[in-house]
């Protein structure tokens, strides 16, 4: 993921790549927000296909993406 969009109180869209099946690699924006106490990946901003990360289940991503980020 690169770059970061516009942020509204807490929803925040991303852009970034993606690849469907060792498919051309395409752009896309990445709609993160928080619906109910859940995390939730919207890809391509549509609705259609959502990912909910419950509250343990993000805070493990959020230390794996620091750990893999900022390792020395």
């Amino acid at each position: 993921m690169t770059g970061s969009g516009a942020s509204r109180g807490r929803r925040r869209e991303i852009l970034a790549t993606y690849s469907l099946h060792r498919g051309p690699v395409g752009v896309t924006h990445l709609l993160v927000s928080v619906q109910g106490g859940s995390i939730v990946l919207d890809p391509q901003v549509t609705g259609a296909c959502v990912m909910s990360l419950e509250a343990e289940d993000a805070n493990t991503l959020r230390n794996m993406l620091t750990e893999w980020l900022w390792v020395s």
